[in-house]
């Protein structure tokens, strides 16, 4: 999991100056969310309700793992074993977000976890991207974004 926010870090990494970004929250956010449509889509639907609760929890490494402990162990080991996958170069999720980052590389911001925050905001209001909502919000609570 830390290597795909080293991913997710690395694919947001906008420069500190005018503040470019700032101004395309919604965009970016559109775009984040649909790098997780397909891993959305292949998880389970409890998995999903799991993503869902630590997308919006206050503190969402312990949302994750009380959610896991709850699982089936069959559907435990399948979700983990996705949340790894999706890190992994090549991946659709790290392919995506590759893609992001060369679309965006010129974006600025002032303040890179301001514009995280603006971003999981959007994330989360948009109320369709629970997993990519959920994947900011650990790397937030984390300190890696």
């Amino acid at each position: 999991m830390k290597s795909f926010y080293s991913l997710l870090f690395a694919a947001i990494l906008f420069s500190s100056c005018s503040g470019s970004a700032d101004s395309k929250v919604p965009e970016l956010a559109d775009e984040m969310c649909g790098c997780f449509d397909s891993f959305e889509k292949s998880l389970s639907a409890d998995a999903q309700a799991l993503m869902k609760t630590v997308a919006t929890a206050d503190n969402p490494q312990t949302a994750m793992m009380t959610g896991i402990s709850k699982l089936k162990q069959e559907d435990a080991l399948a979700f983990s074993e996705k949340l790894k996958s999706i890190g992994v170069k090549g991946s659709p999720v790290a392919a995506c977000m590759e893609n992001f980052d060369k679309k965006h590389s010129k974006e600025t911001t002032k303040d890179k976890k301001a514009l995280m925050e603006k971003l999981l905001k959007a994330m989360r209001d948009k109320g369709n991207c629970p997993a990519g909502a959920a994947i900011v919000s650990l790397g937030l609570k984390q300190g890696v974004l």
